[in-house]
């Protein structure tokens, strides 16, 4: 169905290029009329379950809804066999629903591995999570898991962010590497492990964004690939202890990546965008929320804000505005300067070491450090001093340093000489050249 949002009118922009879909919430009832040997998933809950599953069938499906371990519904060996169907003739009617969506989706093949397990949501409401692939899948270190990487990512998703508002989600195992829709997400066969961790958590991480909060695919990519990225990190970094998640060394190279091939700002709609730098589209806007995060207001702040905009916008239609002020509001700072130069400009970020000078010559009486911010992008300053005595210090200056000039002198009480003066000790930062980060006192 056709959007009509309040800022934009009718959403008439064909489909064409990168840019995805921008669709209206309804309720689907729908039917999918398949050979009886077929098995069929779909987005919602299955309505017939007593005409098209076998007694069995039913039978586990009830224990999986009771079990955080995997529970087979059709395994390896019954695949094609007469007992997995109530008769193997003529044609079934699948019958599905699945209310306040933007869109369904569904599979059907004779040549399904079906198992699931109990998804379990924070307000105590449970649903069931199911995965669905050919014997070439199957296995631990493939789609033995899938139906638990579903399962936790949507639990944590549900917990960290905005509950799942449906009671099921599947994945299957096709050929397109990832493709999303509510309630069903569809992964490659050939993937396993870590890649089919990401994927997997990638996908069905699209049900939050765009698919709760309901942005506009077609114009805004960052708003739903981007945020996608950015809580697709957290919940890698929490499933099975990290067992998949990404390094800090990771995260750097990305972030240094995201700004090496960035020569178009994240406004840009997705036809315009070149097709070796769309990944901007996930990767600058998944730094640009974890540096506003961990380097700018604090956690605390950011993770109350960002639940802020997922509540007030969830099953509507936000604008790129609506997030910035609802992120500005919740925050309770002023953030604009951060919005423009991350994603309605593309400038780059560079500071530096300008000088050292001791007060009198004196490494006792104190020291004068001069820093510099070579390029267009502010953000905070993170310096890390070392004395010769051992002593080392971590300074934190705030972005408002910059206000006026592009340097900034700044006191630190040394009682000996400084052996290194270290911006951006960490790594934390995008910064585009790292050569004049460090001073070295001789």
């Amino acid at each position: 169905m056709c959007v009509y949002d309040a800022v934009q009118g009718w959403n008439t922009l064909p489909y064409m290029g990168l840019g995805e879909f921008y669709c209206e919430y309804g309720n689907f009832d729908y039917y999918v009329t398949v050979p009886a040997d077929m098995i069929v998933a779909g987005s919602g809950d299955l309505q017939n379950g007593v005409q098209v599953l076998t007694t069995t069938q039913k039978k586990r499906l009830e224990q999986a809804r009771t079990s955080d371990s995997t529970v087979f519904i059709i395994n390896e060996n019954e695949i094609g066999t007469a007992a997995t169907r109530p008769s193997q003739t003529g044609m079934h009617t699948w019958h599905f629903k699945m209310n306040n969506s933007r869109d369904v989706s569904w599979s059907a093949s004779k040549a399904f591995i079906w198992d699931a397990a109990r998804i379990n949501f924070p307000s105590g409401r449970k649903g069931i999570s199911m995965a669905v692939y050919p014997v070439e899948s199957k296995g631990y270190n493939a789609y033995g898991r899938a139906t638990q990487y579903l399962k936790q990512s949507v639990e944590f998703y549900s917990t960290n962010y905005y509950e799942y508002p449906w009671n099921s989600a599947v994945v299957v195992a096709g050929v397109a590497l990832g493709m999303e829709y509510p309630g069903i997400v569809f992964c490659s066969y050939k993937i396993g492990q870590a890649s089919l961790w990401h994927d997997v958590t990638h996908e069905i991480g699209h049900n939050w964004f765009p698919m709760i909060v309901g942005s506009n695919e077609r114009k805004y990519m960052w708003m739903d690939e981007g945020m996608n990225t950015f809580i697709n990190s957290y919940a890698s970094n929490w499933f099975n202890q990290g067992e998949y998640g990404d390094t800090t060394n990771r995260e750097i190279a990305q972030m240094s990546r995201s700004f090496r091939l960035s020569k178009d700002p994240l406004m840009t709609p997705p036809e315009s965008m070149g097709l070796n730098e769309y990944g901007q589209y996930y990767f600058k806007t998944a730094d640009a929320l974890i540096i506003l995060r961990n380097s700018v207001i604090g956690p605390q702040r950011f993770d109350y804000a960002f639940k802020t905009y997922i509540d007030r916008w969830a099953m509507k239609h936000p604008q790129p505005e609506d997030f910035f002020r609802t992120m500005n509001d919740a925050a309770g700072e002023d953030l604009n300067w951060f919005w423009k130069e991350w994603f309605y400009e593309n400038w780059k970020f560079d500071q530096s070491v300008k000088s050292v000078k001791y007060v009198d010559n004196n490494p006792a009486a104190g020291a004068f450090i001069t820093i510099e911010n070579l390029q267009e992008m502010a953000l905070p300053v993170i310096v890390k001093v070392t004395e010769q005595n051992g002593t080392t210090q971590i300074i934190k200056l705030p972005v408002d340093v910059w206000r006026r000039d592009s340097d900034w002198t700044f006191k630190y009480n040394s009682i000996s000489p400084l052996t290194s003066v270290v911006l951006d000790p960490n790594g934390e930062l995008p910064d585009i050249n790292r050569k004049n980060n460090t001073w070295e006192g001789k």
